[in-house]
């Protein structure tokens, strides 16, 4: 038994960490100043990286496939989710958990890229920009959609504009854009930064969001079986339904599994704050809450992993 927990990964246990913090009202906590500083810093580190891997990387094979599946996976979940849930939950509601599903978290695909590494699964650098295209789209069709069933006049573009400046897409993109401009001897200098300590920073990271988790909890059970099914469920079957087309499609193995690691994670930063000041009749309770507190961890202790053992299992 003890050589089992020996095996699970840090930033798994750190998470643990902070629910267990939060749930016993511990007083820790990470200040939000840092908490931004940490999001910046994985943020960045993870462009630069996927950057200065594709300047590596001789050709793009491989590439075509991989954006195609995440292209039809950023337009195909959120137009499911609106359809499914706009007479259940209203509207409002759908639109915003269109959008959140829809899009996708780049912490999630920092954790499953980690897990990945440990599992000596190699992967590709340009998964870096396909995960950054994926954020967009789907925000944009949710608040069409919304728009469209209620009749109201919105303007999807100025939305995506928004988006496309965002934090998040600024970083991830300007990261890949400075990686790719390294050459050997200034990678060398940041590396002991950007790589060598990605994963400790990583640790203190997932630590918030487990206290940030458990306070959310509350709020996204208020609803039980609509927040298994769209916490849990759902996104368990994108996630195993994009796998096995990637592996259908020939996609390597560990691209496959981050694909399959996006399209079953949440956003909880750049869909929230586009939903906000678009959607302001939706509940935050379910389109803040239900990602952070039940689809993320749900992702780091049993999705991804039993993605990586599906992956093993028919390749």
């Amino acid at each position: 038994m003890a050589a089992h927990f020996s095996n699970i990964d840090p930033v798994v246990l750190l998470f643990a960490l902070g629910v267990f913090a939060s749930w016993v009202k511990s007083d820790l906590e990470i200040p939000e100043a840092i908490s931004k500083f940490l999001s910046i810093f994985l943020l960045l580190s993870i462009g630069i990286k996927g950057g200065h891997e594709i300047r590596a990387v001789e050709g793009f094979e491989g590439i075509l496939p991989v954006l195609a599946i995440g292209a039809f996976s950023c337009l195909a979940i959120p137009a499911y989710f609106f359809l499914l849930f706009r007479k259940r939950i209203g509207h409002a509601d759908a639109a915003a958990l269109a959008a959140c599903y829809g899009s996708v978290s780049a912490v999630t695909f920092i954790v499953a890229q980690n897990l990945l590494e440990a599992e000596r699964v190699p992967t590709s650098g340009f998964m870096v920009a396909v995960m950054a295209i994926m954020e967009i789209p789907a925000i944009i069709l949710a608040l069409a959609l919304y728009g469209r069933y209620n009749c109201r006049a919105h303007q999807p573009s100025s939305t995506g504009n928004r988006v496309l400046t965002s934090k998040s897409v600024v970083l991830l993109v300007g990261g890949l854009l400075v990686g790719c401009l390294l050459n050997d001897k200034s990678w060398a200098s940041v590396q002991p930064v950007v790589q060598d300590s990605f994963k400790g920073v990583l640790m203190f990271f997932l630590l918030d969001l487990g206290i940030a988790a458990q306070k959310h909890l509350r709020s996204a059970i208020q609803a039980p079986k609509i927040a298994i099914l769209v916490g849990c469920v759902l996104p368990l079957l994108n996630g195993i339904g994009v796998l096995l087309l990637a592996n259908l499609a020939g996609v390597s193995p560990g691209n496959a599994i981050l694909l399959a690691a996006l399209a079953s994670s949440g956003s909880y930063i750049a869909a929230p704050a586009a939903i906000r000041s678009s959607i302001p009749d939706a509940k935050p309770s379910l389109y803040m809450a239900l990602p952070l507190a039940l689809t993320f961890p749900f992702n780091v202790v049993f999705g991804i992993p039993l993605f990586i053992e599906i992956s093993r299992w028919i390749n």
